[in-house]
């Protein structure tokens, strides 16, 4: 007997024959005939499909404003795709192991390990196990029809660029959209072979290239070591799964179905497979369906003729039924929706039929809340395992009838999360509970500010991140400018220096230190353009005026002068006559004698403390001058070089080497407060430009910053450092208490040019009115997310990376060796 054709629109609710209809081998569960290293999956009847991994973005903390801009953007994106597709949320396999050892600190084997063994048993105790640390993936798989794998290449090379550019407009009011990335072979292959080998130990790693070299089956890599499939549930290798299918709507679908699904500790996938019905095809099938309503509304009508009730009409139902059609038929011809037959599928792994049973139980009382029914894939679980896995088939399908506006409530996205390899702990996630690192050199602009109120906890996220950074980067050396004694104790713990400005403690820093090595004349004059702007703001400061065009002028003419001969002359301390260095010195410098100077044996690093201009130079330089003008300017630096507030006119004698600095500016007189902030600065400033010549990594903190941006010389040297420390490898950051702070202290519009050179926000608790300004100056932030600063609990807030935020809980254990370090404020607050 011939078949009858089968409509367009009955031709979507048929599901894929599989490649194997009875399985004899392991071999033989999946429908894949071949695979390509573009990643592309060959699939039966011409069919190829290509997967890409989407960026979570975030919706959970959002408003319901934004939240309903979102749907509409996503519908938006599901109208851009021509095929057929998928989007499945995976909480894939995590090997405890292999977990613990991706987020616990590494051993260094030096002696801070204990530092970090303090820290290890802080993640432990935030994350008891490791199926509670998941972290959930969002996959989209496309499938076309093609000719063969070349044609399939270009078609989706046609088709990506629209739907990613789709993605990442989802976003709204500056919230960041979804990258659309695309998983290659090996990726691809292993995600397969991580779920195909649950339960079997192995470090395997998939290699397309040699596989292919060593002329090995993919297939049989693929396959597990045993399968059953029963009924109800399916048996791999020791481990029991289940695959379910979504049996009855509710009547109203809400957006966080997904998210409340996907709460399972254990492996599971939530796909929501989608086939794109042709808008003629559906429009045909509409009609069909009213015409039948018709006839049976016609029959029934007959029916109560033939009883003799002529008055009666056809039962409400039909009448109904028939007017939602009608209805329906003229809204296909009025909007612009897309159409799709939609299967949402379930699967859910366990170690045992126990643990399956227990998670069943859960899935179903989250499903029961929200009006979903669930049922398993009786008699079909391999089909089922098939179509829930992102491969792009279908061989198990129940549709329903779903417009781009309708499917779009399906929201696949949940918060964004912040996992950087390799980055430093900043707790938890307070919306996903999952483990927060973050490693700041992978932003584009590295500076950071830490903001919160007093009690909000900054000083300890503050310290715990400078201890976090210091026992994880090894090599990398922190600054940290303290306006109070604060820090001090975090420098004994290790052993680091502290530098107090205090005349009576005669620890003394030179701000004229200059290092020439390997420096050829144009960096020579880069050197003298720098300490010359030093000398300017420290002359600006003692007038309390700005510079006149002639004295700028007089003061670089005697820096060039100072450094000028310090350079020739530690040229020939090392032995290079000013001949051989003809391509470094001008003429001008060079004198018509060939000479050398006793050469020295001296480091680099003792020359610079030994050999290096003082403020005495530079005053000595001034009288030299002669003009009313620069004796006029000596006569201002005298109380610095001669008097009572010399401090800084000897040569330096502490450390600063040492990768552990604080500079201690609690036993400042106020005379000498702002000139000791500009020293320190230029002194730091050099630092920082020495270790990045050396490829160090410096991490420079500043305490009460809003003090330093209350002084206009100050605040100028801090936002030129602002600007290009990230050029030389420098991450700045400031804590203060509030924005009310920093406004208050705003010279000249400063802070909003530090704030957009800025991609590093920890907010901590904000009073209202703080609040308020932030929502302001930060507006990539959604109004939802702040509250979690609103006078939040000591130890949580928000962090900013970037284009990411998320609300974190860094709270601990009041016992543990950390808390003892960082906490300094006797109340305990910050630990639980």
């Amino acid at each position: 007997m011939m078949k009858m054709p089968k409509s367009k629109y009955e031709q979507t609710k048929v599901p894929d024959e599989p490649l194997v209809k009875e399985m004899t081998s392991v071999q033989d569960i999946f429908s894949i005939i071949s695979i390509d290293e573009s990643g592309i999956f060959e699939l039966p009847e011409r069919k190829f499909s290509k997967l890409y991994v989407l960026s979570d973005i975030n919706f959970a903390g959002v408003t319901d404003e934004e939240q309903k801009a979102i749907i509409i953007n996503f519908s938006k994106v599901l109208k851009t795709i021509p095929c057929r597709f998928s989007y499945s949320v995976a909480n894939e396999h995590v090997d405890e192991k292999k977990f613990h050892e991706k987020i616990l600190y590494r051993m260094k084997h030096d002696e801070y390990d204990s530092l970090r063994k303090s820290y290890n048993k802080i993640i432990k105790d935030k994350v008891s196990d490791a199926k509670q640390g998941l972290y959930q993936t969002i996959y989209l798989t496309l499938t076309i029809k093609a000719e063969d794998m070349v044609d399939a290449k270009g078609s989706f090379g046609s088709i990506e660029s629209a739907v990613r550019s789709a993605f990442v407009g989802i976003g709204v009011n500056g919230i960041q959209g979804s990258v659309m990335r695309t998983v290659g072979i090996n990726e691809r292959m292993q995600l397969l072979f991580n779920l195909t080998h649950v339960g079997i130990d192995s470090e395997y790693e998939f290699d397309f290239e040699s596989e292919v070299a060593a002329k090995h089956d993919w297939v049989n890599i693929l396959s597990p070591a045993s399968i059953r499939f029963e009924n109800e549930h399916f048996v791999m290798n020791g481990q029991v799964g289940k695959v379910f299918y979504i049996h009855e709507y509710p009547k109203s679908l809400e957006s966080d179905i997904i998210s409340a699904l996907s709460k399972m500790n254990c492996t599971s996938y939530i796909s929501v497979n989608n086939e794109l019905l042709d808008i003629s095809g559906f429009k045909q099938e509409i009609g069909r369906k009213y015409m039948a309503v018709g006839m049976k509304i016609e029959n029934e009508k007959q029916r109560n003729r033939n009883n003799n009730d002529y008055l009666a009409d056809a039962s409400q139902k039909l009448l109904n039924e028939k007017e939602k059609l009608d209805q329906f038929s003229k809204e296909l011809d009025t909007n612009d929706d897309h159409y799709f037959n939609t299967t949402m599928m379930i699967l859910i792994l366990a170690e045992s039929q126990d643990e399956l049973s227990r998670i069943e139980e859960k899935l179903m009382n989250a499903a029961s809340l929200k009006s979903v029914k669930l049922k398993s894939c009786f008699g079909k679980q391999r089909e089922g395992l098939n179509s829930v896995l992102p491969l792009g088939i279908q061989e198990f399908k129940r549709v329903v009838n779903l417009s781009s506006s309708c499917l779009a409530m399906l929201m696949p996205y949940k918060t964004q999360e912040l996992n950087d390899e390799g980055g430093i702990y900043y707790g938890v996630n307070q919306l996903s509970q999952n483990v927060i690192f973050a490693d700041k050199k992978k932003l584009k602009n590295h500076n950071g500010l830490i903001l919160g109120q007093s009690g909000s906890g900054k000083s300890v996220f503050a310290k715990s991140e400078i201890i976090c950074t210091f026992a994880n980067f090894e090599e990398d050396q922190l600054i940290i400018i303290a306006p109070q004694l604060e820090y001090n104790d975090l420098a004994d713990e290790v052993d680091g220096t502290v530098i107090s400005f205090d005349s009576n403690k005669e620890a003394y820093v030179n701000p004229m230190d200059v290092d020439f090595e390997g420096v050829d004349y144009g960096r020579l004059r880069e050197i003298i353009s720098d300490k010359a702007d030093f000398i300017l703001s420290l002359l600006s400061s003692c007038l309390k005026r700005d510079m006149l065009p002639e004295e700028q002028g007089i003061v670089d003419s005697v820096i060039e002068k100072v450094y000028s001969e310090n350079y020739s002359m530690r040229k020939r301390l090392n032995g290079i006559s000013e001949e051989e260095s003809e391509f470094s010195v001008p003429g001008y410098m060079r004198s018509d004698a060939v000479t050398l100077a006793a050469e020295t044996d001296m480091s680099n690093e003792e020359q610079i403390r030994a050999y290096s201009p003082t403020l005495q130079d530079v005053y000595q330089g001034l009288l030299d001058e002669g003009s009313n003008l620069a004796t006029h300017l000596a006569a201002a630096m005298e109380i610095f070089v001669n008097g009572s507030l010399n401090l800084f006119n000897h040569r330096t004698n502490v450390d600063l080497s040492n990768r552990f600095i604080v500079f201690d500016l609690s036993g400042l007189k106020d005379n000498l407060r702002i000139t000791a902030m500009l020293i320190m600065m230029e002194t730091v400033r050099s630092k920082i430009k020495e270790n990045a010549k050396l490829g160090r990594w410096t991490h420079l903190y500043i305490d009460e910053f809003h003090e330093l941006l209350a002084v206009e010389q100050v605040a100028s040297f801090v936002l030129k450092l602002w600007k290009e420390i990230r050029k030389m490898s420098g991450i700045l950051n400031g804590i203060t208490q509030n924005m009310s702070d920093l406004l208050n202290n705003d010279n000249g519009g400063k802070l909003q040019a530090i704030l957009s050179n800025t991609e590093y926000f920890a907010l901590l608790s904000q009073s209202t009115l703080d609040k308020n300004k932030l929502m302001q100056f930060l507006p990539s932030i959604s109004p939802a997310m702040f509250n979690f600063v609103d006078n939040a609990s000591s130890g949580t807030g928000l962090l900013k990376m970037g284009s990411i935020t998320v609300p974190f809980d860094m709270r601990m254990d009041k016992n543990s060796e950390i808390y003892r370090i960082v906490n300094t404020d006797g109340g305990g607050s910050y630990g639980v």
